[in-house]
């Protein structure tokens, strides 16, 4: 004879209340596991291709801006890129250095900014784990003893015909346009950039164009009298280097008359400051985050193609001060 189990309301509602949170915890623990798989296939996806971005101190900031380009890329190419720079002058590396870094981190490829007098004829390349060369695009400095995919440089010929035209419009057809003296680059980096600014100049004033070069900035006084200015004439100040700009942007915070600019070419950390300190009127340069974008997008062509453009101009940039 079966005997007859006997249940409560209180014994049916503790068991339909347990199974209700056991199968809740299970649906939750099942999708907890499976987004972090997601998560984890996601960070394997990511770091298929590990892009190095590298140089000296003295060009952190330009290179932190070159990494910002090349980072806003990397997931179309599921790949991770990161910045390897010294933090101070005290904690500068070698380029040869910075390379065995490259290779102990066996990266795939790495975009590297080369100094310009430095002697590069011993310099070991960086190779990955089982020996094949690590693939470098180079910025900077081109040259042409180092293996490199492709070198991304400036157009100095479009820097100087940019310059001129902004000189122009800062003077309003009534001004003078005094060049500081400086070392751009090399002789013919230098010879390319001045061509094309004396050429853009001439299009606009003809042969008498109101360009004088100056070694140093003269007290506002001196100025005055030396180019017989008047009160309403524009003044702009061209400099070609950061020793130019700092000294120029320290002498015409001395001036109460005259109505000054300053158009600095090329960027450094230094002129950056004076810039967002109002000292500097405009900054033309390259555009360092576009050149980030286009070295990775050079370093996947090659990876497809096994060949890239040698030679590539990065664009040029021209910022104003509020």
């Amino acid at each position: 004879m079966l005997k007859k189990i006997k249940f409560n309301f209180f014994s049916i509602l503790f068991v339909s209340t347990s199974l209700f949170f056991i199968t809740l915890f299970s649906i939750s623990v099942t999708r907890y596991i499976k987004n972090r798989a997601l998560e984890f296939e996601n960070v394997l996806e990511d770091r298929n291709y590990h892009i190095l971005v590298t140089g000296d101190y003295e060009n952190a900031l330009f290179l932190s801006q070159v990494f910002e380009g090349a980072e806003s890329l990397s997931a179309n190419y599921n790949s991770i890129v990161e910045l390897y720079v010294p933090q101070s002058y005290a904690q500068n590396e070698s380029l040869q250095h910075l390379f065995d870094y490259v290779s102990f981190a066996n990266a795939d490829a790495v975009i590297a900014y080369l100094p310009q007098n430095d002697d590069l004829t011993d310099l070991v390349m960086p190779e990955k784990n089982d020996s094949h060369q690590i693939p470098i695009i180079t910025i900077g400095s081109y040259h042409p003893q180092i293996p490199q995919v492709a070198y991304i440089g400036i157009n100095y010929s479009e820097m100087g015909k940019k310059t001129a035209e902004e000189a122009v419009l800062l003077t309003k057809q009534s001004g003078l346009i005094f060049l500081v003296q400086g070392d751009i680059g090399n002789s013919s980096h230098n010879s390319s950039f001045m061509n094309s600014f004396y050429s853009a100049l001439a299009k606009e004033y003809g042969s008498t164009y109101p360009l004088y070069i100056i070694d140093d900035i003269p007290q506002e006084a001196e100025l005055i009298e030396k180019y017989k200015i008047q009160p309403e004439q524009n003044l702009v100040f061209i400099t070609v280097n950061e020793y130019a700009a700092v000294q120029t942007s320290q002498l015409l915070s001395t001036y109460g008359e005259l109505h000054t600019s300053i158009i600095c070419v090329g960027n450094t950390e230094i002129t950056e400051n004076l810039f967002e300190r109002g000292k500097i009127t405009e900054i033309i340069a390259v555009d360092p985050k576009k050149i980030g974008c286009l070295a990775i997008s050079e370093i996947f062509e090659y990876f497809a193609l096994h060949n890239s453009n040698n030679y590539l101009n990065a664009e040029i940039q021209i910022r104003k001060a509020k």
